[in-house]
């Protein structure tokens, strides 16, 4: 609810209104700004709805005088409210100027800790789109609720154990046929053990961090080839895997130089699109202790041996059981999240853990916070698997298996070549990093503006327009904006009077900068944070500035009207700049 009809939320329990009120717009404007259904205050004084708004009429057109509303009218059921425009007007431009930066914030948070844990990306694999929009929609995440008040850790989890790794180090002493990058093949000799060897008979060739992923993606799909296809393969790998747990001298060498490598590809592209992390997890840190909860809980009944393995019987609550403890003895990514819960909570101790993780492991989460109400009861209905849904792009879901992967950075790259096409021949100063920025919103517009659990197909050349629903068109708005202010020559604005006569452009205008706080509460409401609510929100107000500016003139005006318009415009720069910072985007001055 936002403080204009906050207003009429008091107007109407002062005429013996209770319970909750809620509102909605009448489908025209002509018909008011606000709607309040009377079915339910119907029922309660025993009249027929279309009774009760007559009757509410009467004592609002009593009592209204000096507040923001000019008219109530009783359109059958529904009691319809129409704002004054010069009030509406000083009070929402004042509003907006007095709360200066925190215009749009919340306490909905306040005093509650929440780790956001996101990203995700296992070393010695690429970051392929998926990530990019499980990071995107981590930090969004993170704005949004930093911006309702709660205090927010940002943290990663990283799988740099495990089968994934055995398979890439086993790849490395097989890749064949051509290198991912200029040079001599690497033979495919009969090695054991991969050692380091192997990479440095590369080295001369490997010299960005790029080419080294690529060397290590290449690996992994080597590696996961033969692994499903070749049984003594498999066993090699198997055995490599167990080298990795125990620390083995032979390959430890080699395990921690290509980790490197993915930590620091990795944080090239946190860089890149701007989010940051608190505090990194990884699973080398996690499963030796996930291993001891398991046999810890194993003699409490919590547990139970089952063909060599160790399982938790989700079947006795509704759901599915799930190794813990393989029949080799190893933990299994369950085993391992115990672990970390009883780590973040014990650094953290936070109201709230969101693990932001596709759908397909929705049923995973269910059986993980199930056995952790056991393991760990302090963790009870504060473990939330926040869902997001697949992205592809039409050649279909990807798979690192196969090495057919859309990477996160391709991504990006493309949307930067395609954004410097369109804008080439403008005169822009600093050309390369504005590119870069329309670029970088063109793609987490296109990943935040869909809900945050439904599948989408990335369309590239959608995401990048300059008109519609897209994440240019929002920084060209904001660019015109500063334009305007610019050539005005006050960026400053000074008390704000309203004209007499506010056009019906302007008032509606005026009615959305008024919703920002509301979009951004609903925004972070309950355990449903959603950043769709705020990209819907900032495309509806570039929408009205964008037939405001075609219907009234600025610069033009009259000078009382100028003054005014110049601090409606100003409003609205600054509330989209503060929307889209909630994105994680940032605005440019030119387009």
């Amino acid at each position: 609810m936002n403080f204009l009809s906050a207003e009429v939320v008091s107007l109407l329990k002062s005429v013996g209104v209770g319970g909750e009120i809620e509102f909605t717009k009448p489908p025209k404007a002509e018909m008011g700004d606000l709607a309040f259904a009377c079915f339910n205050i119907a029922k309660e004084r025993k009249m027929s709805p279309v009774e009760a708004a007559k009757e509410l009429e009467l004592k609002i057109k009593e009592t209204s005088e000096n507040t923001i509303i000019d008219d109530a009218k009783a359109v059958g059921p529904y009691l319809n409210f129409y704002f004054n425009p010069q009030k509406i007007a000083e009070k929402v431009l004042t509003e907006i100027k007095k709360a200066d930066k925190k215009f749009g914030c919340c306490e909905i948070g306040k005093n509650k800790k929440i780790l956001i844990e996101f990203a995700h990306p296992n070393t010695h694999k690429m970051f392929h789109i998926g990530h990019l929009r499980n990071i995107i929609t981590g930090e969004t995440v993170s704005r949004i609720l930093d911006n309702a008040g709660f205090k927010v850790k940002r943290v990663n989890y990283q799988g740099d154990v495990g089968m994934h790794i055995a398979k890439c180090l086993y790849g490395i002493s097989r890749i064949q046929n051509s290198p991912p990058v200029a040079g001599p093949p690497l033979l495919a000799e009969k090695f054991k053990t991969p050692s380091r060897r192997h990479v440095r008979l590369w080295r001369k060739d490997l010299k960005s961090i790029e080419e080294k992923m690529k060397f290590l993606g290449q690996a992994y799909a080597a590696g996961s080839k033969a692994f499903d296809e070749n049984e003594e393969a498999k066993k090699e790998i198997i055995e490599l895997n167990e080298k990795i747990y125990s620390g083995d001298k032979a390959i430890k060498k080699l395990y921690q130089e290509t980790r490197k490598w993915s930590l620091k590809y990795f944080d090239k592209i946190y860089k890149r699109v701007n989010t940051k992390f608190d505090r990194l997890y990884f699973e080398s840190e996690t499963f030796k202790r996930g291993k001891e909860i398991v046999l810890e809980f194993l003699k409490k009944g919590i547990f139970k041996e089952s063909d060599g393995a160790i399982i938790f019987e989700g079947s006795k609550y509704g759901l599915h059981d799930r190794v813990f403890v393989n029949g080799k003895g190893f933990p299994t990514y369950e085993a391992k999240d115990l672990a970390l819960a009883e780590l973040q909570f014990k650094e953290n101790g936070p109201d709230k853990i969101f693990h932001v993780v596709a759908k397909e492991q929705s049923e995973y989460f269910k059986v993980m916070f199930k056995a952790l109400e056991f393991t760990l009861p302090k963790s009870k209905d504060k473990e939330k698997h926040l869902v997001y849904g697949w992205v592809s792009l039409k050649e279909g879901k990807m798979s690192s298996r196969s090495g057919q992967v859309v990477l996160g950075e391709w991504l990006l790259d493309e949307a930067e070549k395609k954004i410097f096409t369109i804008i080439k021949d403008r005169e822009i100063k600093n050309k390369e990093a504005v590119v870069k920025k329309i670029a970088l919103a063109a793609v987490k517009y296109s990943m935040l503006k869909t809900g945050v659990g439904n599948d989408m197909i990335f369309d590239i050349n959608e995401s990048i327009s300059l008109t519609g629903d897209s994440g240019p068109y929002l920084l060209y708005i904001c660019a015109r904006v500063k334009s305007i202010l610019k050539k005005s020559g006050k960026n400053k604005t000074g008390k704000i009077i309203a004209p007499n006569k506010i056009e019906l452009a302007e008032k509606k205008l005026l009615l959305s900068l008024a919703r920002f706080p509301e979009a951004a509460a609903e925004a972070a409401a309950d355990d449903s944070c959603d950043p769709s609510k705020i990209a819907k929100y900032l495309f509806e107000l570039a929408r009205e500035f964008n037939d405001f500016y075609q219907e009234c003139q600025v610069l033009k005006a009259e000078k009382e009207i100028q003054a005014f318009r110049l601090s409606l415009i100003k409003s609205v720069g600054e509330t989209m700049a503060k929307g889209l910072n909630l994105l994680g985007i940032e605005t440019v001055e030119e387009m």
